[in-house]
C-alpha cells in the first residue's frame, strides 16, 4: 500500500482575526504578525490594571503589596512582581481575587476598565 506525505494547508488561520499568519513560499515559511492583534490578546499591562483596580477599590494596591510574601521564589511574589500583561485566570489575578475577595464579574469589570486607560 503506498504512503502519502501529510501536508498542512497554508496559510494557517486559526482565528477569525489572526495576529500571526503563516504562509508557505516554496520551501520557506513567512510569518506575518499583526502587532495590534497581539497587544489586544495580551490584555492590559500591570500598571494600567493596578490603576483601574485602585480606582475601583481605593487602597487595593497597598493591601496587595502588604499581602505579597517576601520570598522571591514564591509563586505569588513572582506573579506580583513579574507580571507584564494581566489576563483573567493568571496567578496574578487569582492572587488579586483571593486577597481582595473579588468575584469573577468584578475582576472582569476591572480588566475592562484597565483596557480603556491610555498607555
Amino acid at each position: 500500500m503506498p504512503s502519502y506525505p501529510i501536508r498542512p494547508t497554508f496559510p494557517i488561520d486559526v482565528r477569525s482575526t489572526p495576529s500571526i499568519t503563516a504562509t508557505r513560499e516554496g520551501t520557506a515559511f513567512r510569518f506575518d504578525i499583526a502587532a495590534g492583534g497581539i497587544v489586544t490578546a495580551l490584555g492590559p499591562d500591570r500598571r494600567r490594571f493596578l490603576a483601574a483596580l485602585e480606582a475601583y477599590t481605593p487602597g487595593a494596591t497597598a493591601t496587595l503589596t502588604a499581602a505579597v510574601p517576601s520570598d522571591p521564589s514564591d509563586v505569588v511574589n513572582r506573579a506580583f512582581t513579574g507580571t507584564a500583561f494581566v489576563t483573567a485566570g493568571s496567578a496574578f489575578t487569582d492572587f488579586v481575587k483571593a486577597t481582595l475577595t473579588l468575584t469573577d464579574s468584578q475582576l472582569a469589570y476591572v480588566l475592562a476598565q484597565a483596557a480603556l486607560l491610555p498607555n
